[in-house]
């Protein structure tokens, strides 16, 4: 195989700022909720934080995986649409330098980004434009690339809009051809609620793997009980990750159930949480790990994001989590 991952997802800069409560209330945000904005809308929530020095990387949640399995030692390859602006060169250049090879397409506009508001409590607030993000196709897709791949990995924002859903069923449909195994992430909790119905017939038709966390499984299935929760998702397939904060993981393989603890951190910034989580677990997998192992990965690369600012770690992630790798 040529890659232990492809990604696809929406590639967006990472505008991180730290805020208190009042600009919430200001803008009329509800804490915790990803966004999806208008550039007006954007533009306006730039000019309220511009007194405030920001954070700007390479981001998206299925990008800033597909970076943390590379830094872990995997191959990964990422898919998604740019725009033709600087910021679509320094994105691809972030991403290649990451160590994650670029499948990244470029049509004429601006590229997508997310505003992410930190609050006090370290709790994150997401303000989406998409921009030329929601111009991918599925001819943007390399079919030969996802088809060399252990996992193809998708992220549930792409749902959003209906030209990205083609590429996915696309790219799914041809993984599925191919022997591929399919991860989903469900990635947020108002995504679930726009596009329930048409998870559940994805995941009936393609996933293998499901990650979700409480909020989400819970506008899925309709139960609040983790373990309710993932006999329900199990209707549907046999692989469950269902995260549950500092109450750790729940996973679940063919109804055999593994609780893993969270690895307890003083957060600072929960932006990229799950994502950090589906990396350290993907790479576990693809690299032969049994499923606690990978569990207990999967958590500790969690801690190491939610403990210092950004989607990502600063510095050797593989050694911060050295002592969970084979």
């Amino acid at each position: 195989m040529k890659y232990d991952v492809y990604g696809l997802g929406n590639p967006l800069v990472d505008v991180i700022v730290h805020v208190d409560d009042e600009l919430h209330r200001e803008l009329g945000l509800a804490k915790g909720t990803m966004n999806l904005v208008d550039r007006e809308r954007q533009e306006v929530i730039l000019a309220k934080t511009s007194h405030r020095t920001p954070i700007v990387a390479l981001g998206g949640s299925c990008a800033n995986s597909m970076v943390m399995i590379a830094q872990l030692g995997g191959r990964a390859a990422f898919c998604g649409n740019l725009g033709n602006d600087e910021l679509a060169k320094e994105y691809e250049a972030q991403l290649i330098k990451a160590g994650v090879d670029s499948y990244t397409k470029k049509s004429v506009g601006m590229t997508g980004s997310t505003v992410i508001l930190v609050s006090p409590d370290a709790e994150r607030t997401m303000n989406t434009h998409l921009g030329q993000c929601q111009e991918l196709t599925k001819e943007a897709l390399d079919l030969e690339a996802i088809g060399l791949s252990k996992y193809l990995y998708v992220e549930g924002y792409l749902w959003d809009t209906p030209k990205q859903q083609e590429a996915v069923l696309h790219a799914l449909a041809h993984a599925k051809t191919q022997g591929v195994q399919i991860a989903l992430s469900l990635s947020d909790a108002f995504v679930v609620q726009r596009h329930k119905e048409a998870f559940i017939g994805l995941i009936k038709d393609y996933v293998d793997l499901v990650f979700c966390n409480q909020m989400e499984a819970e506008y899925m299935t309709g139960e609040t009980d983790p373990q309710k929760i993932v006999e329900a998702l199990h209707q549907w397939t046999s692989h469950v990750v269902l995260t549950l904060g500092k109450q750790g993981s729940l996973i679940s393989v063919d109804g055999q159930a593994y609780h893993i603890d969270a690895v307890l951190v003083e957060a600072v910034d929960t932006t990229g949480a799950g994502d950090s989580f589906a990396a350290g677990y993907l790479f576990g997998l693809t690299q032969g790990y049994e499923i606690a192992q990978a569990g207990r990965l999967a958590a500790k690369s969690a801690s190491v994001v939610v403990g210092q600012v950004g989607p990502r770690f600063n510095g050797d992630f593989k050694g911060q989590v050295r002592e969970y790798l084979k």
